[in-house]
């Protein structure tokens, strides 16, 4: 089981990899564009010096390391190992494939794209390329509550406004910009890929009635939450549903026609798990010290 695992963790973060170096050598860099983190660095040795990004990478990544490897846990340290030999290596590797200069725009969509996918995948797996994702992990720690796309995307905002500086270019600053902005919201759509859904809080009169539709028809759990109402002072139960988004047209009727009156609030879960959503297999566990009480 194991062994399955670390297969599967090295497979996705290799192909994370790939494509992160596949954005960047093929549609960013010779674009001038920036994509935050150390391979905007890298852009900007590039083109001033002619130095190669997987030599930038490894330099800058093994000083990074050093710093923050020890707020992070065993397991993230060598996947994080990992990832910056794999994106070393494919950085080398697509170095060679053409490039794409042929609209700057398209370049800076397109890139932005395959980095957000690369970077989702291989954070799926608790690991890092290293550069501003790297550091975002170690900085999660100390700040939980804000995602780790958000602050990769402040990281590599101040890096972006540098290399602006550097190339004097205010257009391929605002390029920049978007390719990050790109690439943010493709991280956190690839964070929790598969395991949105909607949750449905519904007010009723008739609430054991649709309750027990939902548990024969939809085959899911709800749970029925004592509340009252402030404006009848009556004692009520509030349903609490997840579903699928496919599913809610289906539910939403199912309560129309049961109960024309009721109350019902959807809102969107980003991530669910548990039976029925999503599995815990694309989280690692926690070993926890239990106190003796």
């Amino acid at each position: 089981m194991k062994e399955a695992l670390f297969i599967k963790n090295t497979a996705l973060i290799s192909l994370g990899s790939f494509l992160i170096s596949l954005g960047i050598n093929m549609f960013l860099a010779p674009n001038k564009i920036s994509s935050g983190g150390i391979s905007s660095i890298g852009t900007i040795l590039l083109h001033l010096f002619n130095i190669k990004m997987s030599i930038t990478n490894i330099a800058i990544n093994l000083a990074l390391f050093f710093i923050g490897y020890k707020y992070l846990g065993k397991e993230s340290v060598i996947k994080t190992i990992v990832g910056i030999i794999f994106f070393t290596l494919f950085l080398e590797i697509t170095s060679l494939f053409p490039i794409y200069n042929d609209d700057i725009m398209l370049a800076t969509i397109i890139g932005g794209a395959f980095i957000g996918v690369g970077t989702g995948l291989v954070i799926r797996r608790s690991s890092s390329t290293g550069g501003s994702d790297f550091l975002a992990l170690v900085i999660k720690r100390f700040i939980p509550h804000i995602s780790l796309a958000n602050i990769i995307l402040i990281i590599d905002s101040v890096v972006i406004i540098i290399s602006g500086i550097v190339f004097k270019s205010v257009t391929i600053t605002i390029y920049s910009i978007i390719s990050m902005y790109i690439s943010s919201r493709v991280t956190d759509a690839a964070v929790t890929l598969g395991s949105k859904a909607k949750a449905v809080q519904i007010f009723s009169q008739k609430s054991e009635e649709i309750a027990a539709y939902v548990i024969k028809e939809f085959k899911r759990g709800i749970t029925g939450i004592p509340c009252k109402g402030m404006y009848s002072h009556k004692e009520k139960t509030m349903l609490l549903c997840v579903v699928s988004p496919k599913e809610l047209p289906l539910l939403v009727g199912a309560i129309k026609t049961i109960d024309k009156g009721a109350f019902v609030i959807i809102n969107d879960a980003k991530e669910v798990l548990g039976e029925g959503f999503k599995s815990y297999a694309d989280y690692e566990e926690v070993k926890i010290k239990q106190k003796n009480r």
